[in-house]
């Protein structure tokens, strides 16, 4: 079992060069765009946040639209889709 402390405990030995890991659920946005019609790649733009802060943004490119629900744990007909007007 992994032993857990409070930043409290541990925070000089993060400020002497010691790595610390800790574990937060976070939201992502995901964005996803077919760039090329020919081809069954899609692109997604992820945006992680955690309240109101934004603590991550970067682009990953995935074989197709199926890898991508895969990986998200959605369904086929799952209703969470939006489409910007």
């Amino acid at each position: 079992m992994k032993e857990l402390f409070s930043y409290q405990e541990i925070g000089t030995l993060i400020d002497q060069g010691t790595s610390a890991t800790f574990t937060r659920h976070v939201i992502a946005h995901v964005t996803v765009r077919q760039p090329d019609p020919n081809s069954q790649t899609v692109k997604a733009i992820i945006h992680l946040t955690l309240g109101q802060y934004s603590v991550g943004l970067f682009e990953m490119e995935y074989e197709d639209v199926s890898e991508l629900l895969e990986i998200f744990d959605i369904e086929e007909k799952e209703e969470l889709w939006e489409v910007p007007e």
